[in-house]
């Protein structure tokens, strides 16, 4: 009992906190040919989540990866250490004539949250995100991280997100949009306009 409370007070929390959100940025999924949204949202203690648009299995869903402030930087390490594999192995596969390959790459992700729009918002918490080089058909490159979600609230809702870099330059323009500090002072700078209508 204790434990279905605890869920449904965490999502009625993050239902709340992403209605809330605005846009600070956005991006392009070459391998889907779609732009995708960066939003952020602020909360206690000058803390702040970022909620990164990811692709989802249902064309028409919405999804969203949940990053905290505190574990941002984590996440954007991991993510450079991801790219420089991914530039290591494309080398090496070229170099070598390898055509067809899947391999998962060890490095490791702060878990994160992750939240997709059916008839209302439904959350996965506390996911792994396990990044895997592949080589397509057509001779492409590139690293896809796909999680299947259930959501906390009801274990008969699903969804699988799929967030996938085609080639190096994505990582790099990727990466610079998770600075700390940029986040900070564009949500700032919002909060400074809200206040001038009260």
């Amino acid at each position: 009992m204790n434990k279905k409370f605890t869920i449904l007070t965490l999502s009625l929390l993050f239902s709340s906190m992403i209605s809330a959100q605005e846009v600070i940025d956005n991006y392009t999924m070459s391998y889907f040919n779609k732009n995708y949204e960066i939003e952020a949202s602020t909360g206690k203690n000058n803390n702040f989540t970022i909620y990164i648009q990811v692709n989802a299995e249902r064309s028409k869903t919405k999804a969203n990866y949940m990053i905290k402030s505190d574990r941002l930087n984590e996440f954007k390490e991991a993510l450079i250490l991801t790219k420089d594999k991914y530039v290591e192995w494309t080398k090496v596969a070229k170099e070598n004539n390898v055509t067809d390959m899947s391999k998962d790459i060890d490095i490791k992700f702060p878990n994160i949250d992750i939240a997709w729009l059916g008839t209302k918002w439904f959350f996965s918490f506390g996911k792994k995100l396990s990044p895997k080089f592949m080589i397509l058909k057509n001779g492409q490159n590139i690293v896809s991280f796909v999680n299947k979600n259930t959501a906390s609230s009801n274990q008969y809702i699903d969804e699988t997100t799929y967030w996938v870099f085609a080639d190096v330059k994505e990582f790099e323009e990727f990466i610079l949009k998770l600075d700390f500090d940029k986040i900070k002072v564009k949500l700032e700078k919002s909060e400074n306009k809200a206040e001038l209508f009260k």
